[in-house]
């Protein structure tokens, strides 16, 4: 491969980390919390969630296995997702669904650590790349919640009631207990969920102290 065509490669590679943070965006700050309302389908997320997973394969990633898994959990996700829809056990489903959407987001987040920080000029693309990554914490960690949920049904109070109102009021939570603001009355009752909220909390603190304003540095010293 000459010279020419891996900067090619990689230049795609960020930009695709500009798709990612824009997908997320949406997904987090406009979807999640209108899929509490009738006015937005759950569809439209897995329609997200799809491009999530194709702007990781295609552009992002750089190793044929590591995409191969991004898409077999992103395929997963949409059987857990569709049987849940047909009517299958309710609890079982919804659990196995939250899981593999967790695993998911998890290898994205992975994917996308990778082409953050691997060596190379540190550029713009790059640091919203690390925003990605910061984001992904609480999606992740909201999908630890709802698991929680699942199998602690008070582990919360103050949670909107439905699965599509517990999904918008949770990732509401992650959000506030990442950036230490209010949570909007909702609030961990089970031990362990306050355990977790506090580790976020911990991770929302030094994450852009300490990895975001690092990458921050090179890009300003590069130029």
């Amino acid at each position: 491969m000459s010279m020419r065509s891996e900067m090619a490669r990689l230049g795609s590679g960020d930009v695709g980390l500009s798709i990612i943070l824009a997908i997320q965006i949406a997904i987090i700050f406009i979807v999640g919390p209108l899929a509490a309302t009738p006015a937005v389908s759950t569809q439209l997320v897995e329609m997200l969630r799809f491009g999530l997973a194709a702007t990781t394969i295609l552009i992002v990633s750089r190793n044929r296995t590591v995409g191969i898994v991004v898409a077999l959990a992103f395929i997963a996700t949409l059987l857990a997702s569709l049987h849940w829809q047909l009517g299958g056990t309710a609890a079982a489903i919804a659990l196995g669904k939250i899981i593999v959407t967790v695993i998911f987001d998890m290898l994205v987040a992975a994917v996308v650590a990778f082409a953050a920080f691997s060596p190379g000029k540190v550029t713009v693309h790059r640091i919203l790349g690390a925003v990605i990554l910061y984001l992904y914490v609480a999606l992740i960690f909201a999908g630890f919640y709802r698991v929680m949920v699942v199998m602690v049904p008070d582990a919360f109070s103050g949670l909107p009631q439905g699965q599509r109102g517990q999904f918008s009021g949770l990732l509401y939570f992650s959000l506030s207990a990442l950036t230490t603001s209010n949570s909007g009355g909702i609030a961990a009752q089970f031990a362990f969920a306050r355990s977790l909220s506090s580790l976020e909390s911990v991770i929302g603190q030094l994450y852009p102290a300490t990895l975001l304003a690092r990458l921050v540095t090179l890009h300003a010293s590069s130029e």
